[in-house]
């Protein structure tokens, strides 16, 4: 199952949850649920997705029916172009890896409700390291002691600062001679999973490099991130 993620020992890490597009609506990177609860085939829409692949594949009729003899053909084309090294041809396999590889959000086929996530790291969708099985390797080591900071405020992506920050303050001064008004910004290098990246902050987060923390996100903005036994509350 290309959604299930485990590590470089086979144990269970996660499932593929999200596409991460903070900063970048064509984002290739996907987040990783932090559970040991696995995807199972029941857990998909799979004639949404594909009916999705096939329209892509200009595989529908006018009455938007899938016209099968053709997609199934245009599926098996792909595999031999692409996936040939993967051995035998595997339907089910190559729309779920299709579907992966489209910007639409991973939560509109695939079912959510009963998976329990810790928190999420992140992946790049385009160094995917699969097993015999489909399975997605992480080779990364995941720390055991990470744990979300509060669930109740919602579930964090875990970062570590791996090189130094950055605090910007600029001063602006108003009509009023006397008085000044001051902007921060915090520029924090991180890495999670296997992406490295910067989060750019509109506040003053004194993070530290090696820094364990963890952010949260919502409509593609950082909200919050606790590190160092302090919640920096961003609005």
């Amino acid at each position: 199952m290309p959604f299930n993620v485990i590590g470089r020992q086979g144990n269970a890490i996660g499932i593929l949850a999200d596409r991460f597009t903070f900063n970048d609506p064509q984002s290739t990177i996907l987040m990783v649920g932090l559970t040991k609860q696995r995807c199972e085939s029941y857990d998909f829409d799979v004639d949404k997705m594909r009916d999705i692949i096939a329209y892509s594949l200009d595989c529908r009729t006018v009455f938007k029916t899938i016209k099968e003899d053709k997609f199934s053909q245009a599926l098996k084309e792909i595999w031999q172009k692409e996936y040939q090294s993967f051995g035998y041809y595997d339907e089910d396999f190559l729309t779920k890896r299709l579907m992966l590889n489209r910007s639409i959000a991973i939560k509109d086929y695939l079912s959510q409700e009963r998976f329990q996530f810790e928190g999420y790291i992140l992946i790049d969708l385009t160094d995917l390291t699969f097993t015999s099985d489909y399975s997605v390797i992480l080779d990364v080591e995941i720390e055991a002691t990470k744990f979300p900071f509060s669930s109740d405020k919602g579930i964090p992506v875990f970062f570590k600062v791996n090189g130094v920050p950055q605090i910007e303050i600029q001063t602006l001064r108003s009509t009023q001679p006397w008085e000044m008004n001051h902007f921060h910004m915090t520029t924090l290098p991180v890495i999670s999973g296997n992406v490295s990246t910067k989060l750019i902050v509109d506040a003053h987060c004194p993070m530290k490099n090696g820094m364990d923390i963890q952010v949260l996100f919502e409509k593609e903005k950082i909200t919050g991130i606790f590190g160092d036994g302090i919640y920096y509350k961003i609005s």
